[in-house]
């Protein structure tokens, strides 16, 4: 197997598992964008509060955190769902799965991407956590 044939070569039998898994991270990426939309301003506020005295760096940092894993929990399903898509055969993926592989710029680049599910989500659950946290922490701030 080269590097570019695809790894589920002669591994029909998982490959409908490996398409809805691809399918739900697909789905999931789309946490990390609405979280890095909440995020950042919740990080400019921050910011603002910091210069003017109205909290401490500490304050910025979790802003920070929190947007920075908003981004990861993104890429992370993002990268996982690429690598279950290119894991599965083409036949078991639908429409859109299969535009969107075929759309991408490196073909190659996807077999050597590895997927991780865990990892995803874990990520996922530490950067909400932490955006209720900021919040918290924020209208403290505010005096709220």
């Amino acid at each position: 197997m080269s590097s570019t044939t695809p790894a589920h070569a002669g591994k029909t039998g998982s490959s409908p598992r490996l398409a809805l898994e691809a399918q739900r991270h697909a789905g999931l990426r789309w946490i990390g964008a609405a979280a890095f939309a909440f995020a950042l301003p919740g990080l400019a506020l921050a910011v603002g509060l910091w210069v003017t005295g109205g909290a401490t760096g500490g304050l910025v940092m979790l802003g920070v955190a929190t947007t920075g894993l908003s981004l990861g929990t993104f890429g992370l399903h993002n990268d996982t769902a690429l690598a279950l898509m290119h894991r599965a055969e083409p036949q078991s993926l639908d429409d859109a799965a299969r535009a969107e592989l075929a759309a991408e710029p490196d073909p190659r680049a996807l077999a050597a991407l590895a997927p991780m599910p865990r990892l995803a989500l874990g990520v996922t659950v530490i950067a909400l956590g932490l955006h209720a946290l900021l919040a918290t922490r924020l209208l403290g701030a505010l005096g709220g």
